[in-house]
């Protein structure tokens, strides 16, 4: 008589067919554990999808309801779901929150170069700059190939007022963005704002000609880069080349999307640089506009002054 004789469920059941039913029992046990853990696995990734899809339409509020709605469930890291939170934050200019999500995948996963980075644009936008600094220095001793890291070091960098440092960042995000552009045929838009970064910083240097290199290098790539055309403007002023720089200037105010700010700095270059051309009537009227529509004092006392000495 056999072991199993008397075992309940298995009566008359032979052993070796008994432990064939055992294992055939465990083995569906365990496929439909592993089935189910699959299928919660996709329903997690496409429910990451669609809240990614809402970030990418600019749907910022419903981005985030959709992430707050995945962490709970989700299964595994969540560090990315906190990242693209946070940039969803940065799209309603709401940056403490943008701050708050990003440092909360840090916590999760320190070596998340992308929380990091995050955090530091956070940061950035919250005029806290050393602190941004650090969070970008540790995204780029994370992960060195990445251009856009390099490119928002020079940022903070040049905020900080370290341009030869800047330099060297928009420099190594130029390097990295044309090794990516060699492998790709895609358009590249950090190659036009690193050129710019670069021109900028050289600016501050009073290294005009270089400056002129980096802005037309800029304006290669995207011809319509408001902030590019205004510092090769401003390179061919402090060059001494006031026709051309007049002609830049003059282009710039007839464009539609301009900014307050870039109004009213293309108008007071205006002005300047009519001076410089000894037409003090045509200066007057671009200061006159300046006056109109700032209130900065900088930009008022230079107005008032008109072709006077300053």
């Amino acid at each position: 008589m056999s072991g199993f004789s008397n075992a309940k469920g298995f009566k008359n059941v032979k052993p070796n067919n008994s432990l064939k039913v055992i294992l055939l029992m465990l083995c569906f046990g365990g496929f439909c554990w592993l089935s189910f853990k699959l299928i919660d696995k996709y329903t997690h990734i496409q429910q990451f999808k669609q809240a990614n899809n809402l970030l990418n339409l600019k749907q910022y509020s419903l981005a985030i309801d959709a992430y707050d709605k995945l962490l709970p469930t989700m299964i595994g890291q969540k560090h990315p779901i906190w990242v693209n939170r946070g940039y969803a934050f940065m799209g309603l200019n709401q940056y403490q929150d943008m701050l708050d999500s990003c440092s909360t995948a840090i916590l999760i996963e320190p070596k998340a170069d992308l929380g990091w980075n995050c955090q530091g644009e956070a940061m950035y936008h919250l005029k806290q700059y050393q602190k941004a600094l650090i969070a970008f220095d540790q995204a780029t001793a994370l992960n060195g190939k990445e251009a856009t890291f390099w490119l928002n070091k020079s940022r903070v960098l040049f905020q900080l007022q370290e341009y030869e440092k800047a330099i060297g960042a928009s420099e190594k995000a130029i390097a990295l963005t044309k090794e990516y552009q060699s492998q790709n045929s895609t358009a590249e838009p950090n190659l036009a704002i690193a050129f710019n970064q670069k021109g900028h910083s050289l600016l501050k240097l009073n290294q005009y000609s270089p400056a002129l290199t980096a802005f037309n290098q800029a304006l290669e790539n995207s011809p319509n880069y408001i902030s590019a055309q205004q510092g090769k403007g401003i390179s061919l002023y402090n060059l001494g080349k006031y026709n051309q720089a007049i002609e830049i200037f003059e282009q710039i105010v007839q464009l539609s999307n301009l900014a307050p700010k870039q109004k009213i700095m293309s108008w007071l270059y205006q002005g300047v640089i009519y001076c410089q051309l000894k037409q003090p009537a045509t200066a007057k009227e671009a200061f006159a506009t300046v006056l109109k529509f700032t209130s900065d004092p900088q930009s008022q006392k230079i107005a008032q002054a008109e072709c006077g000495i300053r």
